[in-house]
């Protein structure tokens, strides 16, 4: 066989991980933007997505249980699959709010109290169109009472509160023009009304209960792939990061496509159009059905007891460690995930800059590394293929704490490789190794979901308690609006 010919029996999983990640890139990341849309708070948005993290964590070793116990690994990914678009659809379907989620604050300007309505989304979409943006703005009073009363709302002589995406000239034309015809009483009780109109009980439920699905159904779909990848390769397993970087190419290549698209569907709108990501799930994953088809599995024997022989594996002291180390790891990454972008954007960071991190991360980091990686596993091992991905993480954090200029990020993103791509190739390939005869998805589904579930989870829970310390103690508030 020629060192670069291409073996036809591996092009469905190459395919099928492709298709898999390109899909989700168009939806995912974009759920926590569409929730706030429609007027959902960043707590309750926070609140859901730690419960959804943590429900993968018993979903996707339960469904690997039950694809080992059927064998019949196809059959329950496309089942998966099925399901996953149809709540995809669901999403896209979700009803518009009725309540107006035009947004209050008040203000204090120069010892003046003032109170302004406006519209979120038409002031990030078009800054220089005023109209749009500040809908009307009053004078509650003439002295600083109201200024003294709350140092946060109503101090300084700038805009702070809800107003951090205003247009500054938009502001000032805004205080020139001001209405002086309201008191303080009806000012708050303005307030309060308008604040009220979040968190719609229809489209709140709807969206919990979509995205449950499609975070159990993709994560499922996720650790079951791998296990079919492995599968497939037989006694090759080394080849599995090869295999896996095609989903790397699929999210990176669909994730700017779906942006684009969105971007395209909005047009001048106020409030953005996500559909094109939707549909385009869709479409990808119905191609991937036919994909799925042709995967060529080997019969392998079934487990009598799966729950009792993965049981017995995970409290071995060894596997247990290697639980561990999957479990901070996960940690590592959510936290990345996270708040890198933040971090960057606190540096005053452009989108362009976001759109060329992203673009590192995936191609210059996480591509070489994952062709690389049985290379790499097979010169060191498993358990130094680890400890390099803690070495690496802490660089990439220690690296970013001294940068000032958000373009340095750029060459950090290169160590995404040793963080991710060896890593996930390394958990992987080892769960598939100690997995006992006729339990590999459950392994499989054990190790994803200790590494993408629990890490995460507590990621995002602790984005949760940020929001809520900052409900109640609106100056951490001001921190992170300036720091965005």
């Amino acid at each position: 066989m020629g060192a670069f010919q291409v073996n036809k029996d591996l092009i469905p999983i190459k395919a099928h991980y492709f298709l898999l990640n390109g899909a989700h890139a168009g939806v995912l990341p974009f759920i926590t933007v569409y929730a706030k849309q429609m007027g959902i708070s960043a707590e309750v948005i926070g609140l859901i997505m730690a419960i959804l993290c943590c429900l993968t964590v018993v979903s996707r070793p339960l469904i690997g249980s039950i694809a080992d116990h059927l064998q019949k690994l196809k059959l329950v990914m496309m089942t998966l699959i099925f399901i996953d678009i149809s709540a995809d659809m669901g999403l896209n379907f979700i009803p518009t709010p009725m309540t107006d989620l035009t947004h209050s604050s008040v203000v204090c300007h120069q010892n003046i109290s003032y109170i302004f309505q406006f519209d979120p989304y038409s002031c990030e979409k078009n800054s220089s169109s005023c109209d749009r943006c500040i809908l009307s703005c009053d004078i509650c009073q003439d002295d600083s009472a109201i200024c003294l009363k709350d140092s946060f709302r109503h101090s300084g002589n700038s805009k702070t509160g809800d107003l951090s995406n205003v247009p500054s000239e938009c502001f000032e034309e805004a205080i020139r023009n001001c209405h002086k015809d309201i008191n303080t009483t009806v000012c708050i009780e303005k307030e309060d009304l308008k604040n009220s109109s979040k968190n719609p009980i229809l489209q709140l439920c709807l969206l919990s209960i979509f995205t449950a699905i499609i975070y159990i159904c993709n994560g499922s779909i996720v650790s079951l792939s791998d296990a079919a990848c492995f599968n497939a390769l037989g006694t090759r397993p080394e080849l599995y990061g090869k295999q896996r970087l095609w989903g790397t190419i699929g999210w990176g290549s669909f994730a700017l496509l779906s942006g684009y698209l969105n971007q395209v569907l909005t047009g001048t709108s106020g409030k953005y159009n996500f559909s094109a990501g939707f549909y385009m799930l869709g479409l990808l994953l119905v191609t991937d059905l036919l994909v799925i088809s042709k995967l060529k599995l080997k019969n392998v024997k079934a487990s009598k007891n799966i729950f009792k022989d993965v049981g017995m594996l995970i409290v071995k002291p060894r596997i247990t460690i290697f639980i561990l180390q999957v479990y901070f790891v996960g940690i590592f990454i959510g936290m990345s995930r996270s708040y890198i972008f933040w971090y960057l954007r606190s540096l005053h960071a452009s989108q362009l800059v976001l759109g060329c991190s992203s673009a590192v991360q995936c191609f210059l980091g996480e591509l070489p590394f994952f062709f690389f990686a049985g290379w790499i596993i097979s010169k060191i091992g498993h358990i130094n293929t680890f400890t390099m991905s803690f070495i690496a993480n802490g660089l990439k954090f220690f690296t970013y704490s001294f940068i000032k200029n958000p373009w340095l990020g750029l060459p950090i993103e290169f160590l995404q490789g040793p963080c991710f791509g060896t890593f996930y190739t390394a958990m992987t390939s080892y769960a598939k190794i100690i997995a006992p005869e006729g339990t590999e998805a459950t392994v499989q589904g054990l190790a994803s979901g200790t590494f993408e579930g629990l890490g995460k989870y507590l990621i995002t829970l602790y984005e949760d308690l940020f929001n809520r310390k900052v409900s109640s103690n609106p100056n951490i508030l001001v921190m992170k609006l300036e720091a965005i």
